[in-house]
């Protein structure tokens, strides 16, 4: 058997810490499977070389041409054309990219899995929403199946005319090793404080600095935490994304109209290091965000120990189990919001009790083990060769987890 997958980029960074490890992993599994591997990708700068061997999986990368990652070039069409593949699973959603491949494949008779990474924007523009329903919907119908990573993203599409046959739920993995990892020349903390972060309790955000991921409900809370916590902090991080210069002019104007200025530290553009080392030293995390086709920061705090207070919309109320692993509310009641914070910060045992489930159920309902389980029996059932697939157990996955339960199919 032979996997291609189509992706929009697959660094050499891909099995590190907070990257693309989304991408890296069936490939890892695929091999441990003993099927041949190859991705299919596109060259984003000038130092990725065309062609290369990462942990045995061979990854080819075409031009990206003036469109960084639109698949308008020949060698990309040529590629889909030619590689010959059991199955193929493309990545992305509405760039065209894995709309080719999907004609494509079908065209030549191949099964294709399609994951769009998709979710509807609470504000989309009226050109999106008529592609999401004419275009959108033909070639989420089209393909052999179509895997999302919440049963919430599963009634999106369904909404939109998907036929619900197509629809498969496969979260995210978690990456409990992330966290084993010690750093021998930093003690916990040691980047924060270089970094000149202090602050007892420590809130931790993580994500984009934009509008639709919440961070104005959180700071709207801010007072009432100090009062109680004269010396806590909110931290917000993220890695090298882009923002919105002018909703950072507006959280900090609304943070010194509420006399806060002084309790919120923002930071971008950090190391896996650094974003590693505030995990390990938040008191808990909150995750505000109205738009989430997942919420992989739940995922990251989860095998932390970390509890959480996140927005009851969108994928989080999949990931997070209210009132066991932290609370789910609805953030802009700033009440609600505030009283979950305080009784989290106000309760060490509560904490520890919620972060040790957390941390049990990554290891079960988010193992690499369990989530290949459901995925490889998505690629045997549209194959038709469920034989060739061996028992988990014959396939030691890395993480050394156990299988708990099944794929569920809406």
């Amino acid at each position: 058997m032979k996997l291609l997958q189509v992706v929009w980029n697959f660094p050499d960074t891909v099995m590190r810490p907070f990257d693309m490890y989304y991408f890296y992993w069936p490939m890892q599994e695929a091999r441990l499977r003993g099927w041949d591997s190859e991705v299919l990708t596109f060259q984003v700068n000038s130092r990725q070389p065309a062609e290369e061997i990462i942990d045995g999986i061979h990854i080819r990368r075409c031009p990206s041409g003036k469109r960084k990652g639109r698949p308008f070039s020949w060698p990309f069409i040529h590629a889909l054309l030619t590689t010959d593949a059991d199955i193929i699973h493309c990545h992305g959603y509405a760039e065209g990219r894995s709309e080719l491949t999907i004609l494509l494949a079908r065209l030549r008779g191949r099964p294709v899995i399609f994951t769009p990474h998709f979710h509807v924007y609470p504000k989309r523009r009226p050109l999106r929403e008529l592609y999401d329903r004419t275009a959108g919907r033909f070639f989420f119908n089209m393909s052999s199946r179509v895997i999302v990573f919440t049963h919430y993203t599963c009634q999106q599409l369904m909404a939109l005319g998907v036929h619900p046959q197509k629809l498969c739920v496969v979260p995210h993995v978690a990456r409990p090793d992330v966290f084993h990892e010690t750093d021998a020349e930093h003690k916990p903390g040691q980047h924060l404080l270089q970094a000149g972060v202090s602050g007892s309790p420590l809130i931790l955000g993580v994500g984009q600095l934009i509008e639709r991921k919440g961070w104005e409900y959180t700071v709207r809370c801010l007072p009432a935490v100090v009062a109680r916590f004269p010396d806590a902090k909110l931290l917000i991080i993220g890695p090298s994304q882009p923002a919105e210069p002018a909703f950072r002019q507006r959280l900090m104007a609304l943070a010194a109209e509420l006399g806060v200025s002084e309790h919120i530290q923002i930071l971008q553009d950090n190391t896996p290091a650094f974003i590693l080392d505030a995990y390990r030293s938040a008191t808990i995390l909150t995750h505000p965000s109205f738009v989430e086709s997942f919420g992989m920061v739940l995922l990251e705090a989860m095998v932390a120990k970390l509890p959480v207070v996140a927005h009851n919309g969108t994928g989080m109320p999949c990931i997070v189990d209210d009132q066991a692993t932290g609370y789910i509310v609805d953030v802009r009641d700033t009440e609600a919001y505030t009283q979950a914070l305080l009784a989290l910060l106000s309760d060490t045992q509560l904490r520890q009790h919620m972060g040790e489930e957390a941390w049990r159920l990554a290891l079960s309902r988010f193992s690499q083990q369990e989530i290949a389980a459901q995925l490889f029996a998505i690629y045997a059932e549209v194959t038709g060769t469920p034989g060739n697939l061996p028992h988990l157990a014959e396939a030691q996955s890395p993480m050394g987890t156990t299988v708990v339960h099944s794929a569920k199919r809406e």
